[in-house]
């Protein structure tokens, strides 16, 4: 698990992104808008860090397996963190969840997806470019 507390915009993000060159171009991207990132590559490292800290956003790939998952991860986050805005992220987009689930409502990005659509789902102010980026 790796961290940077230097977010100009003030928001933090957990990224949890099993695969390790998509998880780079992801930071580069969001340090870039000035985010402080805490990264992790699997489930119990960051399920532990969600419990630790409040987060603004958490950024999870959903398609990593074991004995916790991100599934898991982003249920705890939506019933323990309500405040944190979760985005699930998947190569399959395969996954079903129930229509009244807390999962349900959540947004999927399919990967590999493109910088402006994970835009999106995050605060205007964070999106911007940080002037020497």
């Amino acid at each position: 698990m790796d961290s940077d507390d230097a977010g100009a915009s003030g928001l933090s993000i957990l990224v949890v992104e099993t695969d390790p060159a998509a998880r780079i171009a992801l930071l580069d991207h969001l340090r870039r808008r000035g985010f402080s990132v805490l990264e992790s590559g699997h489930g119990g490292a960051s399920i532990r860090a969600a419990y630790d800290r409040p987060f603004d956003y958490v950024v999870t790939d959903i398609d990593w397996s074991g004995v916790s998952d991100g599934s898991a991860l982003a249920r705890w986050v939506t019933a323990n963190r309500p405040q944190t805005r979760v985005i699930l992220t998947s190569k399959t987009l395969t996954h079903w969840f129930p229509a009244d689930s807390t999962m349900a409502s959540l947004p999927i990005l399919r990967k590999p997806f493109r910088q402006e659509d994970l835009d999106r789902f995050l605060s205007p102010v964070a999106v911007m470019e940080m002037p020497g980026s």
